[in-house]
C-alpha cells in the first residue's frame, strides 16, 4: 500500500515539474492566414490543461507553452468563425518548429512520420464526423462501416508512417474513443432512436480493458466513460468498483485516472443525509486498500455540512460589496432562505423577481431572505445586482467555499436554515414554486 501511494505522490511530482517548465513553439501556416486569426496550443495531460494564446511575429505564431509531460499537444485555429485543431507529438523538445497546412477543412503537419500520422487521422476524425452529422437517413451498414474506419485508418497510418510507439499508442486509443464518440452520437447525429442502431458497438471493438490498458488512455475524455460503462450493471458499490477496475487494468496511469473519477462520483452523489457513517466507512476501507491519502476522506467529511440539523460550514467567508466580512451567526434567531447564484447564471437570474415579490409578500417576520453570490468577479456581481434591482441581504462567497461545503454541483441553489443556524430544508423549493414556497415558509414558526 505505502508503494503505490508512494507512486501517486512520484507521478504528481512529475507532472508539477514537466508543467513547471516550458516548450516554446513557433508555428508558421500555408496559406498565410488572413482576418483576426487566433492560434493556442494546449498541452494534452490527464485532467484539464490551461490553453496558451500565440502572438503573431514575423509572420510566426509563438509563444511558450507548459509541459505536457506526455509529449503531445493540440493546436487550435480559430479564424473566420471556424475552429480547426490537430494534434502534434514533441517528445520532450524544448523549442518546437512546425509548419501547418489548411487545407480540406483540417490542419496538417508533416515534418515528422507521427505528426504526418496523426494530422491524417484527425482528419478522418472531422470528416466522419462531418458525415455522420450532415448525411441523414444513412443505413446501418453505412454507419457500421463508418464506426469500424476507425481503427482500420489508425492501423493503417501507423503502418505506413512507422510512428514511434508513443505515437502508435496514442492513435489507438484515440480510434478506440472516437468510435465509441461517434457511435453513442448516433441517434443524435441521424435523429433516430438508439432502438434503430442495428449494431452492438462491441461487434467492432475489442473489450476495453484490453484497448485502454495503457498511458495514454488518460489523455482522452472518453476513457472513464467507457472504463464506467464496461463496469457489470449490477455492480454499484465503490468498493466493488474499484476492485474490478484493479483486477481488469494493469496500468497505473489508467487507474490511477479512473479510481479518482470513481471516488469522485462517490463523494457528488452520496446520499450523506440518509448514510453520512456507511459511506464514510466505505472511503476509509478504499484509503487502506488502495494507499491512498486522507484528501477523500477529508472532501467526505467537508460534506457533512449537508445533513439536516449541521451548523452552517465553518470557514466560509462572506462579504458585502463593501467588502465587510458578515458572520453568518448574525442572522441567528431567525429562519433564512438562502438563494445560491452567480451574475452569469440565466436561470438564477430568472429567479429573482421571483423571488423579490415572495420577499415582499411573505407574511411571517421568523424569515429573512439571504443572496450569496458565487461569482469570481465581484465587479460583475454588483453590476448585475444593480440591472437587477436586487435588495436586502445581498453577500458574495468569493472562493466559492459554500458550493464546496455544500456539495452544490449547479445554481441557482436553494437552502433554509434554522434560527440556531443549523440545517433546515437542503434543495429547498425555488421562488418560481409560488404558492407551495410561500404557504412553506409562511408555516415555519
Amino acid at each position: 500500500m505505502k508503494k503505490l501511494y508512494s507512486f501517486f505522490i512520484l507521478v504528481l511530482f512529475a507532472v508539477a515539474t514537466a508543467q513547471a517548465q516550458r516548450a516554446r513553439f513557433e508555428i508558421s501556416f500555408t496559406p498565410a492566414l488572413e482576418g483576426e486569426a487566433k492560434v493556442y496550443v494546449q498541452p494534452r495531460v490527464d485532467g484539464e490543461a490551461k490553453s496558451t494564446a500565440l502572438r503573431l511575429k514575423d509572420g510566426l505564431y509563438v509563444g511558450n507553452i507548459p509541459f505536457s509531460g506526455t509529449g503531445f499537444y493540440d493546436i487550435v485555429l480559430v479564424n473566420n468563425n471556424t475552429q480547426l485543431m490537430t494534434t502534434v507529438y514533441a517528445s520532450d523538445a524544448k523549442s518546437v518548429e512546425c509548419g501547418v497546412e489548411v487545407k480540406d477543412r483540417a490542419l496538417f503537419v508533416s515534418d515528422t512520420p507521427d505528426n504526418r500520422a496523426l494530422s491524417a487521422f484527425n482528419a478522418t476524425v472531422a470528416a466522419n464526423a462531418r458525415m455522420l452529422w450532415t448525411k441523414p437517413g444513412m443505413s446501418n451498414d453505412e454507419m457500421k462501416a463508418l464506426i469500424a474506419s476507425y481503427g482500420n485508418v489508425a492501423d493503417s497510418l501507423i503502418s505506413a508512417e512507422k510512428v514511434s510507439d508513443p505515437a502508435s499508442g496514442f492513435i489507438k486509443v484515440w480510434a478506440y474513443t472516437a468510435a465509441y464518440d461517434a457511435y453513442t452520437s448516433i441517434p443524435r447525429a441521424q435523429n433516430i432512436d438508439a432502438s434503430e442502431v442495428g449494431f452492438e458497438l462491441g461487434s467492432l471493438l475489442q473489450p476495453d480493458y484490453r484497448a485502454l490498458d495503457n498511458d495514454y488512455a488518460p489523455l482522452f475524455y472518453s476513457a472513464y466513460r467507457i472504463i464506467a460503462e464496461g463496469m457489470p450493471a449490477d455492480v454499484e458499490n465503490l468498493i466493488d468498483k474499484l476492485e474490478i477496475l484493479h483486477n481488469y487494468y494493469q496500468n497505473e496511469a489508467v487507474r490511477k485516472m479512473a479510481m479518482s473519477k470513481f471516488i469522485s462520483s462517490f463523494l457528488s452523489k452520496h446520499d450523506y443525509s440518509a448514510d453520512y457513517e456507511g459511506g464514510l466507512s466505505i472511503l476509509e476501507k478504499v484509503t487502506e486498500i488502495y494507499g491512498l491519502s486522507d484528501e477523500y476522506i477529508n472532501e467526505y467529511m467537508k460534506r457533512k455540512a449537508t445533513i439536516t440539523g449541521s451548523l452552517f460550514p465553518a470557514g466560509v467567508v462572506l462579504e458585502d460589496a463593501e467588502g465587510n466580512v458578515v458572520d453568518f451567526s448574525s442572522f441567528k434567531g431567525k429562519y433564512v432562505y438562502i438563494d445560491l447564484w452567480a451574475s452569469w447564471c440565466g436561470p438564477c437570474c430568472k429567479e429573482v423577481p421571483h423571488l423579490q415579490a415572495l420577499e415582499k409578500e411573505l407574511q411571517n417576520e421568523n424569515v429573512v431572505f439571504l443572496s450569496i453570490s458565487t461569482d469570481t468577479d465581484k465587479e460583475a456581481w454588483k453590476k448585475k445586482m444593480v440591472e437587477l434591482g436586487m435588495h436586502g441581504n445581498q453577500l458574495h462567497d468569493r472562493d466559492n467555499t459554500l458550493c464546496n461545503a455544500l456539495n452544490v454541483k449547479g445554481i441557482p441553489f436553494f437552502l433554509i436554515y434554522d434560527k440556531e443556524g443549523k440545517l433546515h430544508t437542503y434543495k429547498a423549493m425555488r421562488p418560481s414554486s409560488g404558492d407551495a414556497l410561500k404557504a412553506f415558509l409562511e408555516a415555519l414558526e
